[in-house]
C-alpha cells in the first residue's frame, strides 16, 4: 500500500493539511465551474481537453471566478484531488507583473547601499497580487493615504504580525467612524512561498477585517524581496519562527511620498489619524 504523508501546517488562518511537497504536480487550467455542495471547483485542463473535479481551501473557493485561469500543486488527499497553493495564471497579468518587477530590481541594484527609501521620498513601483487574486499595481494607490506594513500568515508571535494587523485593523475601524473614504492599508507578506490570495482571503475573513481598503498582497520572491529592501525591513528564515523580522509601518501621502514611519507593532492607530490631518492642514 502506497503511504501518503501529509504535514500539518499551524497558521493564523487556521490548521491547514498541506501534503508533502515530493507528491504534488503543478497543473495548470481554467476555473470552469463552482461546486456548490462542496469546496470544490472544475478546472478545464491547460494541456488537455480534461476538466478535473478538485477540492481547494475556504479561502480559494471564497474568491473562485469562471473562466480565471490558475495553477497550483495537484495532490492526492482524502481519497479525492486536491489543488493547493493556488496562484492567478493569466498571461496579460504576467507579463505586467514581469515588466514592473524588471524596473524595480534595476532600481534596487541602481540605488545600491542607498536603497532604503526614507521620510519624503516616493515609494517604488510594483505589481503583485491582492487578496482576491486580482493584479494589484501601485498606482491605484494614488489619491489616497496608505499604510504599509509587511506581515506573514503563519507568524506565531503574538506581539508580532498578529498585533500589527490587529491595529491595521483599529485603523480601518477609526477611518469609518471618521466617514474618511481616502485611506488605503496594504500588508505586503514576508512568506510569498507559502501566502497565496486564498490564504490572505481565510486570514482576513477569520479576522472580519472589510477587504475594501485593506490589501494582503504577495507575489513573486523577487519582488518582495527588492520591497523590503527599498521600505526597510529585515527578514531572514528560522527554524522556530519560521521568518525572524523586523516591523516597520509607513505612512504615505496621496502624491505616493512617505511622510511618516513607525517601528514595531504595538503603535496607537490614533496616531496614524493625527500624522493624516497634520498633513492636510499643511496642504491646505
Amino acid at each position: 500500500m502506497r503511504l501518503i504523508f501529509l504535514k500539518f501546517v499551524a497558521c493564523c488562518a487556521g490548521l491547514l493539511p498541506v501534503v508533502a511537497p515530493s507528491f504534488a504536480e503543478t497543473f495548470e487550467g481554467k476555473i470552469s465551474g463552482i461546486v456548490e455542495d462542496r469546496m470544490a471547483l472544475e478546472i478545464q485542463s491547460a494541456d488537455s481537453e480534461d476538466t478535473l473535479t478538485v477540492s481547494v481551501g475556504r479561502g480559494d473557493y471564497a474568491i473562485a471566478q469562471p473562466g480565471r485561469e490558475i495553477r497550483g500543486d495537484l495532490v492526492p488527499y482524502a481519497g479525492q484531488q486536491r489543488l493547493q497553493t493556488i496562484w492567478p495564471n493569466g498571461s496579460r497579468d504576467k507579463a505586467v507583473m514581469e515588466r514592473l518587477d524588471r524596473q524595480l530590481q534595476q532600481d534596487t541594484l541602481n540605488r545600491g547601499s542607498r536603497a532604503f527609501r526614507g521620510i519624503g521620498e516616493q515609494i517604488p513601483r510594483f505589481a503583485l497580487w491582492n487578496q482576491k487574486g486580482e493584479l494589484f499595481l501601485s498606482e491605484s494607490l494614488r489619491g489616497n493615504y496608505v499604510v504599509i506594513n509587511f506581515i506573514f500568515t503563519r507568524c506565531r508571535m503574538a506581539n508580532m504580525c498578529p498585533a500589527a494587523t490587529e491595529r491595521m485593523r483599529q485603523l480601518q475601524g477609526l477611518a469609518k467612524e471618521r466617514d474618511m473614504d481616502d485611506l488605503r492599508l496594504v500588508s505586503i507578506t514576508l512568506d510569498p512561498e507559502f501566502d497565496t490570495p486564498g490564504i490572505f482571503t481565510a486570514y482576513a475573513m477569520d479576522r472580519e477585517i472589510d477587504q475594501d481598503t485593506f490589501y494582503f498582497l504577495s507575489g513573486p520572491e523577487r519582488i518582495v524581496e527588492n520591497l523590503k529592501s527599498q521600505l526597510g525591513v529585515l527578514a531572514e528564515p528560522d527554524e522556530q519562527e519560521i521568518i525572524r523580522h523586523t516591523l516597520s509601518t509607513a505612512l504615505v501621502d496621496p502624491s505616493g511620498r512617505i511622510i511618516y514611519r513607525i517601528p514595531g507593532s504595538m503603535w496607537d492607530p490614533a496616531v496614524f489619524m493625527r500624522q493624516i490631518d497634520n498633513h492636510r492642514k499643511s496642504t491646505e
